[in-house]
């Protein structure tokens, strides 16, 4: 019996073949749990700045794929626990010119470690549809330390949407993994 829990627990079924899992508690605490452990281990040497991985999956935006409205539950809880989690990111400004988000100002945050700022953006398309990203509006990191982005990136949670032919466009350089190699591919050194 526990082999097919852990089959189905691998292996994506979902419509089209979409990398996502079903939203549970259990599910989201793993993810939070993941992703505040991916943060300490690069803290421990270096900073996410350095990391391509990092500032690839903080970025992940439906626009990027000429899709929406698209959301990636790892993006969220990798941008939570970059901002709020580790206080590896400082909030140092609240930006209300040139506002991106959807909100009353775009948040700043400053990293600790190398001074690098990023903008936080918050996208609502319903009252249960809202995603953020960062994005590097001052980069001051100067070597990376982590390993180059490779596809197709493994995520805990996946990606969710109004419309799966939306989610199909984002869907090609992603994949469902597991805990351990969502862990490893986000704290690969080069």
């Amino acid at each position: 019996m526990n082999f097919l829990k852990n089959f189905f627990l691998k292996n994506d079924f979902s419509k089209n073949n979409i990398p996502r899992r079903p939203l549970t508690i259990e599910s989201t605490t793993e993810l939070s749990n993941t992703l505040q452990r991916v943060v300490a281990d690069i803290l421990s040497d270096s900073c996410p700045c350095r990391h391509p991985r990092f500032r690839y999956l903080v970025n992940f935006q439906d626009s990027n794929y000429d899709a929406g409205p698209v959301f990636c539950a790892d993006t969220n809880y990798l941008v939570s626990a970059a901002c709020h989690d580790s206080n590896f990111l400082l909030l140092t400004a609240r930006e209300t010119s040139d506002v991106i988000g959807d909100y009353a100002g775009d948040l700043m945050y400053t990293c600790q470690k190398c001074g690098s700022v990023y903008k936080r953006i918050g996208k609502q398309y319903s009252i249960n549809f809202e995603f953020q990203y960062l994005i590097i509006v001052e980069p001051k990191h100067e070597v990376d330390t982590g390993a180059e982005v490779k596809f197709p990136i493994p995520l805990l949670q996946g990606l969710f949407g109004f419309s799966d032919s939306e989610i199909l466009k984002c869907a090609k350089d992603f994949k469902i993994g597991t805990t351990n190699e969502v862990f490893n591919y986000l704290t690969e050194r080069k």
